[in-house]
């Protein structure tokens, strides 16, 4: 067996994610936070007291926001790093970052930043508020991890993220 090497230019030999097809996951993310209140309004059983079919639409929310957020991420990392972290030459914040849970200092989340808590966070919980017989989401989506022994919190502002992501990534 042998090794099949691509006539192609030397830089191209990398990952080159379709970063076109980015635009639809954002736009499935943002749909999914945009719509959460309006299918919680549609809910009529309180949640484990009855079959409520819009209920169980919304039962697949998080799963696929995860989804999305992780295929996001990686596809964001994999660009940054093929074009020599552009993105901290021009990326602005979508969200905040509390790198030591013990202390309360926060700074800006950057993109590249975003990604990295999205890829390795431990927990993933959302922003979530009530109405009616049903929670809905809001586009706050709250990450925590480890680094270096010490536990961090980031706070991630998904339309922020949305609307960096489309002007960073998807140019490349």
């Amino acid at each position: 067996m042998s090794e099949f090497i691509p006539q192609q230019l030397p830089e191209r030999e990398g990952h080159f994610p379709n970063t076109g097809n980015t635009i639809v996951e954002l736009h499935r993310l943002l749909a999914i936070f945009l719509s959460s209140r309006n299918f919680a309004m549609l809910c009529v059983e309180f949640p484990g007291e009855g079959f409520d079919p819009i209920y169980k639409t919304q039962e697949v929310e998080a799963d696929e926001i995860t989804r999305i957020l992780l295929s996001l991420a990686v596809t964001a990392r994999v660009v940054d790093d093929r074009e020599g972290k552009v993105f901290e030459l021009v990326g602005s914040d979508c969200g905040t970052l509390q790198k030591d849970m013990a202390m309360a200092d926060c700074v800006p989340l950057e993109i590249r930043e975003a990604c990295n808590k999205i890829i390795h966070a431990q927990k993933v919980r959302f922003d979530i508020e009530e109405i009616g017989v049903q929670r809905y989401m809001n586009p706050i989506i709250y990450l925590y991890g480890t680094m270096q022994n010490k536990e961090w919190r980031a706070t991630l502002d998904v339309i922020k993220f949305c609307k960096e992501y489309v002007t960073l990534v998807c140019h490349f």
